[in-house]
């Protein structure tokens, strides 16, 4: 017996098959970030907007003097936009893969455009306590 004979009676089916588009993935319930998370990032973006040179909104955006963020290491501006995300996705209630953030100097020049992700591992964020 070939394989041609074999598969025969199945090529109607693999037919139908590719007629049909796949039933959609279930959406995850949206998760909120933890609350000491929250806690943690607010503090910080609170401690950096009270000592000059930041402006944050609940949104994903700031504004920076734009000679500070020069002198700012990659990891601190790294940290900043990060932390940004996360105050977005705190005030929103919920985790995203792409959180977008948007920080401009004071003259309304974009210094960095990203899209973050704020999901968080709940093994992970419980190790880290």
């Amino acid at each position: 017996m070939s394989l041609r004979t074999l598969l025969s009676p199945l090529l109607p089916l693999a037919a139908l098959a590719a007629c049909h588009d796949a039933p959609p993935r279930p959406q995850q319930a949206d998760i909120p970030i933890p609350t000491q998370i929250c806690n943690d990032v607010k503090k910080s973006l609170d401690t950096l907007e009270k000592q000059g040179g930041f402006e944050f909104t609940d949104k994903g955006q700031a504004t920076v003097d734009q000679n500070i963020w020069m002198a700012m290491s990659a990891d601190q501006k790294n940290s900043v936009a990060t932390a940004l995300a996360f105050r977005a996705g705190c005030t929103s209630g919920r985790q995203s893969r792409d959180q977008e953030v948007d920080i401009r100097g004071d003259d309304g020049t974009v210094l960095a455009r990203r899209l973050i992700s704020t999901k968080v591992d709940p093994q992970s964020a419980l190790e880290g306590r």
